[in-house]
């Protein structure tokens, strides 16, 4: 599923299509944006996305035989809720 799938359904329940496409624009900017400032979002019953940085460091790289230095980076965890997983498991163990 895509941005424009969950468009697509948006539209055929209760909006029309341009609403649709404003809707999930402005949850998923609204998601990026906190991210990006470094709070966690949280969805409950589905998940938690958690921003993480990462420092620079050392590494070796075995093919080049050299050490070579990681820059730092900001990574986003997803933490699967513990309601959601366990709806999971259960669909998959059937």
């Amino acid at each position: 599923m895509n941005k424009n799938d969950l468009i697509k359904i948006l539209s055929q329940h209760t909006l029309t299509k341009n609403d649709a496409k404003k809707f999930v624009n402005i949850i998923f900017d609204t998601i990026s944006d906190t991210l990006l400032s470094g709070e966690k979002v949280v969805i409950q019953h589905f998940g938690t996305f958690i921003p993480k940085f990462h420092k620079s460091k050392k590494m070796y790289n075995p093919k080049q035989k050299k050490y070579v230095v990681l820059t730092p980076r900001k990574r986003i965890k997803f933490v699967l809720s513990k309601k959601f997983s366990a709806v999971l498991n259960m669909v998959h163990k059937k």
